[in-house]
């Protein structure tokens, strides 16, 4: 093999290497999906929570955002979840990739790039474990929408 085949495979090898780097660190983050309590549902890349309390699917910070009250729940994109949760319930559920339940207030301590830290019931847990997050709405919420 001559010097300069060996040189061009070589940049060759290299140019693969860093363009294939490069293209996994962009968007490598968790995907979720935001169904919202009009059966509608937006795809959130990444997930994020404003320091006003509203849910963003994107970066950009002129982005409304949707608050709470308007999500039915949030539902992480992988590859296999349990059954998703139906139904109305007088308190928060979370649903955690394996199938098991907990019930009780979610408050998100922080949430940044589909990633993040929650408490419910005392107990703070990352979002990795995760797969829905059901929100509980009281009949006050419903009537100020049909208002």
């Amino acid at each position: 093999m001559s010097l300069r085949t060996t040189i061009f495979f070589v940049l060759v090898v290299c140019s693969v290497m860093f363009c294939s780097s490069h293209a996994s660190a962009q968007g490598g983050w968790r995907q979720w999906e935001i169904y919202l309590v009009d059966g509608s549902s937006v795809q959130a890349s990444p997930l994020q929570l404003r320091a006003d309390g509203k849910f963003t699917r994107s970066m950009d910070p002129k982005e409304a955002g949707y608050d709470r009250s308007a999500i039915a729940y949030l539902a992480a994109n992988t590859k296999e979840l349990p059954p998703a949760p139906t139904g109305k319930y007088k308190e928060d559920l979370i649903v955690f990739v394996d199938g098991k339940q907990s019930f009780g207030k979610v408050t998100f301590k922080s949430l940044k790039f589909s990633e993040g830290t929650i408490v419910q019931n005392g107990k703070e847990m990352t979002l990795e474990s995760v797969a829905y997050i059901k929100f509980a709405h009281s009949k006050n919420e419903s009537q100020k929408k049909k208002d």
